[in-house]
């Protein structure tokens, strides 16, 4: 055989213009590559051997390897080979025409548009049947992802994240930490693990949306997954990037307070002058109103800085790059610093090709408390203390002379008092700190040309130290009046290992691939945490200025072994007709012995049926496509066995039960898919479409409800229950206009998704969120309802729908039980809108996203509502009417009434208040996500200097406009940010960070 050769050349369209992801192929082999940004590639091969090049819209064409090691190859009927090949589950590369279910990818530059130091934002609006929340304003703040709808209703809802290979944590904060220090994911503002990731280190995110697409990844990836690759370095000449951004943001909107009256309350027509709320004697001229929500908030600053350096030959590459970005928030004394550098590297060797790719992260967020505060502590998150400040007392005077707590009602006692927002953002910070090593090494032996192995070890450690400290003179619980502070490290530490091995041969028209596997995954996690009461010399805040009775500490493990076997069968006939077949089984440690074994199959095709007729320029490529899969989720860690107490130090000691009880019985969940869909292209690619209708039903839900008392236990693990979601995705591209150097390109995707709740058993009805109950609204889920319901209090009616009045007073009869069904946050649609013009060296890119429909529950209003300082508040006096029935005392039957009552504080207090529609909005936006103007400077006159090879300045702005129905601060709200079990927090609006808007101007330097 002769010898093998580095063969390289450049792939370009009738046009001349260089042609991105066209698939190079070696004749009968494994050996493929994909050209670069501007067609060019290099692949090794022996003359007398055929190269490949197939693009979507073209036919295949070959070239003979001789004796030259140049070939340029023209495609003639496509504009562009866009997405031709992307990477799928466990970093595969397939040709997107074989793939039987659908799969979308962002590629870096197009993350680049409106990058943002949490790269999940950076996904909003651009991927169909994928929904982005981010979580506030704050720097360093989360953001939750879904997609397609939930398959847990107990559990997190988030994908997988995969980073070359290697499955990556992205849990939020430090968990549910309520008992031991109060805090929940509602007392700040925690961020996800994806945050540690640099954007500028992305080459490419491929999104699996279905269980067909990420069945290979196991049970951990029931939820789809999110499979990120890292940039490497190219053969050719060693190449040096600088990218330089700076910027500012500032609050986008803020709720609206009434500004007629002062601080006091006339309940029951009895005055009193010291209280919290702002029920009292309207301003007159002359009176002092401070505007303190205003004031309060500042304009925050980014700085942005990053490096890389990369190169390679036709044996080896490297990649290198340096990162550092400094956020101040728009909240004061808050701020998010992270840093971070990266390695890739790969060398080949005769048969053997060996890699590693390591990123190093550290990052450091000064945070508040949001929401109620600390759980149980009697305290108050900031933006509470904001939305209720009373207009007639000004709110930077937060400290006394002395520099004591400046209390607004110093006559009360602190664990009924308040706390001024500049004392909790001075007094009382939280803060976390994040060092994280994320690699793996692997190594790949072509064993023959149809045979090859490949071994991949990953590791993802990290540790985390969230601190929190309470001020002595605080309003909090008596025990933590004199000060408290508590840490706690969680360290996580996940090793994978995959071994590979894939066997490719083509007989005439057919070929086939087999790859079969081996996983093994250990995940184990600690929690250790240490609280000090009551600080015995005033100043010093460290662990050593408690008493040691005041001291108390608490450990938490929390270790799983997954173990799998898996295959991937695939079968493709002349690039017409394509099926594949997989399955995967998984033995889990979570699980009892009888049932932690289990398998999950799927099957998928895909037929190119323009192939299959002569050509045209109408419809230049058309693919329909179907999946079936089965895809499993274990139970959490230690819920088949039952926890001890103790010991006790009652009479006779020893240990008593937890109150929850295991279940030796439980079987995983499962989560069965179909898909279908098509693929059209038109017009010579001048326009795209992609259509997929799909259907899940995650069966044997791992859920714990409440149990009878008379067991022994509180609560206790069942499966039961079923999450049904089914939806269609729509997305569109086109070029509209390619003439000369202008040309526009423009998309757009919408989706629809519907879930349903069913077989809940054994009277349970209703499941709540624990961290999103606010007030009489709490994020459910519903038996035969909606999975991202919520519930509530409601006025009484009659069997017929008329209003209950009270007859006395007029006034709408109010109802006890909160567990009415009030409303339904999932969206009936979202969308997104991209588009991008250049001209010559020009580019102008804008994305819209917007959303129809579902209903978001507006917290914050019900809490000034009953302080008195929503706007809603200030027509009081006026007279209200009512319509209803209502009992005639005398007669003792119901009558028909229209009667009139007064808007004053015993009225939005005792009964508007106590209706939890009156705060709920169906919603619809149209936002202005991300604006991006870039020039990159001409390359003859970069010519003329040997040093630098590219310029581009660019300016972009984020959230500029925002046009909605929404009278809240912004209708994209998660109260409790990312990674909250079940349905969630989306839709809670509650004392969060406001959103901001921002503009950013940067540079990006070549060399």
């Amino acid at each position: 055989m002769a010898q093998q050769k580095a063969v390289s050349g450049k792939v370009t369209s009738s046009d001349g213009d260089g042609l991105s992801n066209v698939t190079v192929i070696v004749k009968g082999t494994t050996r493929s590559v994909q050209t670069n940004a501007d067609g060019s590639f290099s692949i090794q091969a022996a003359p007398g051997e055929t190269l490949i090049f197939r693009a979507i819209g073209s036919g295949e064409t070959s070239q003979l390897v001789g004796s030259g090691n140049v070939y340029n190859i023209k495609l003639s009927g496509s504009e562009e080979a866009i997405d031709e090949v992307v990477v799928t589950a466990l970093g595969i590369k397939k040709e997107k025409k074989a793939l039987g279910y659908a799969v979308q990818d962002i590629k870096a530059d197009e993350l680049m548009k409106n990058k943002n130091p949490n790269v999940i934002n950076s996904l909003n609006g651009k991927i169909a049947g994928v929904n982005v929340t981010n979580s506030g304003g704050a720097p360093g703040a989360s953001a939750s992802i879904i997609i397609r709808g939930g398959t847990s209703l107990e559990r997190d809802n988030q994908p997988l994240f995969v980073i070359d290979g290697i499955p990556m944590d992205n849990s939020t904060g430090q968990g549910d930490n309520s008992a031991f220090d109060g805090n929940v994911n509602t007392s700040t503002t925690n961020g996800n693990r994806a945050l540690d990731i640099n954007p500028e280190d992305i080459e490419s995110m491929s999104v699996l949306k279905g269980p067909a697409a990420a069945a290979l990844y196991g049970l951990r990836a029931a939820a789809g997954a999110i499979v990120i690759t890292t940039k490497k370095g190219a053969e050719g000449r060693t190449q040096v990037g600088i990218t330089s951004r700076v910027g500012v943001n500032w609050v986008n909107k803020l709720p609206e307070q009434q500004t007629k009256y002062k601080q006091g309350s006339y309940y029951n027509n009895k005055y009193v002058a010291q209280t919290f709320e702002s029920w009292g004697d309207p301003f007159k001229d002359g009176d002092l109103r401070y505007d303190n929500m205003k004031d309060f908030y500042e304009t925050a600053s980014m700085y942005d800085n990053s490096f890389n350096i990369s190169g390679g030959s036709a044996t080896g590459n490297f990649f290198l790059s340096g990162s550092n970005i400094y956020q101040t928030g728009v909240v004061p004394t808050t701020d998010f610093n992270r840093s971070t550098v990266r390695f890739n590297g790969e060398q080949k060797y005769g048969k053997f090709t060996f890699g590693a790719n390591a990123s190093y992260s550290t990052s450091d967020t000064r945070k508040t408390l949001t929401g109620s505060g600390l759980w149980g502590s009697s305290g108050n998150g900031y933006m509470e203390s904001v939305l209720i400040w009373p207009g007639n007392h000004n709110m930077k005077d937060y400290l006394t002379p002395d520099g004591r707590n400046n209390l607004l009602l110093p006559q009360v006692a602190l664990e009924n008092n308040t706390d001024n927002p500049y004392w909790l953002i001075h007094k009382n910070p939280q803060s976390d700190k994040t060092d994280r090593i994320l690699g793996t090494v692997y190594t790949n032996v072509n064993v023959t040309d149809w045979f090859d192995i490949t071994y991949r070890l990953g590791v993802d450690n990290y540790t985390s130290q969230f601190n929190t400290l309470v001020a002595p003179g605080s309003s909090v619980k008596e025990a933590w009046q004199n000060g408290m502070m508590s840490n706690t490290d969680k360290k996580y530490q996940y090793l994978n290992s995959n071994l590979m091995l894939n066997f490719k041969k083509q007989i005439e028209d057919w070929d086939f691939n087999l790859l079969v596997g081996h996983n093994a995954e250990d995940t184990r996690v600690k929690s250790s945490s240490l609280r000090g009461e009551s600080f015995e010399l005033k100043g010093v805040e460290n662990m050593e200025n408690f008493k040691q009775d005041n001291k108390y500490y608490s450990q938490i493990f929390n270790n799983r072994r997954i173990v799998g076997v898996y295959g991937d069968l695939r079968v493709g006939y002349k690039g017409i007709a394509y099926l594949n077949a997989t399955g995967r089984n998984d033995w889990s440690s979570t699980l009892p012995v009888q049932n932690r074994s289990f398998f999950y199959p799927s099957i998928s095709g895909s037929l190119i049926f323009t192939e299959l007729f002569e050509k045209n320029d109408i419809l230049t490529y058309g693919k329909l496509r179907s999946s079936w899969a089965s895809v499993g989720k274990d139970a959490p860690a230690y819920v088949t066995t039952t926890g001890l107490f103790g010991p006790e130090l009652t009479i006779g000691g020893g240990f008593r039960n937890h109150w929850t009880r295991g279940n030796d019985q439980l079987k995983p969940e499962r989560t069965n898919s179909f898909e279908i869909g098509t693929d059209l292209r038109f017009l010579k690619n001048a326009l795209g479409l992609e259509f997929t209708y799909y259907k899940t039903s995650s069966v044997d839900q791992i859920l714990q409800p409440r149990v009878s008392n008379a067991t022994g236990y509180i609560m206790t693990y069942y499966n039961i229950g079923e999450l049904n979601n089914e939806g269609f995705e729509v997305s569109l591209n086109a070029t509209p206009v390619k003439r000369g150097d202008f040309a526009w390109n423009t998309s757009l995707n919408f989706s629809h998704n519907k879930g349903k709740v069913a077989k809940l058993v054994g009277g349970l009805d209703i499941l709540y969120v624990t961290d999103v109950q606010v007030g009489t609204g709490k994020a459910a889920s519903y038996n035969n309802g909606d999975f991202m319901g919520i519930s509530g209090s409601v006025w009484q009616k009659d069997a017929q729908g008329n209003l209950l009045l009270d007859w006395k007073t007029g006034r709408p009869l109010t109802s006890s039980s909160t567990t009415t069904y009030v409303g339904n946050r999932e969206p009936d649609f979202i969308g997104g809108w991209n588009n991008s013009f250049t001209y010559k060296n020009w580019d102008l890119s804008f994305l819209f996203d917007f959303r129809k429909g579902g209903d978001v529950y507006n917290a914050s209003e019900y809490l000034m509502t009953t302080y008195g300082m929503s706007k809603n508040t200030e027509n009081r006096g006026e007279m209200l009417q009512f319509t209803g029935m209502s009992l005639n005392p005398t007669t003792k039957e119901y009558e028909m009434v229209t009667r009139e009552v007064e808007a004053n504080e015993a009225y939005y207090k005792d009964v508007y208040s106590k209706h939890t529609p009156n705060f709920i909005e169906k919603v619809n936006w149209f936002r202005l996500r991300a604006v991006n103007l870039s020039y990159s400077l001409p390359k003859d006159l970069l010519a003329k200097s040997k040093f630098i090879k590219g310029a581009t300045f660019n300016a972009m702005g984020t959230n500029l406009w925002l046009l909605t129905n929404y009278s809240g601060v912004d209708p994209e709200t998660s109260a409790a940010g990312a990674g909250v079990v079940g349905s969630g927090a989306v839709g809670i609006d509650y004392a969060g960070v406001p959103a901001t808007a921002g503009f950013t101007f940067g540079v990006n330097l070549k060399f």
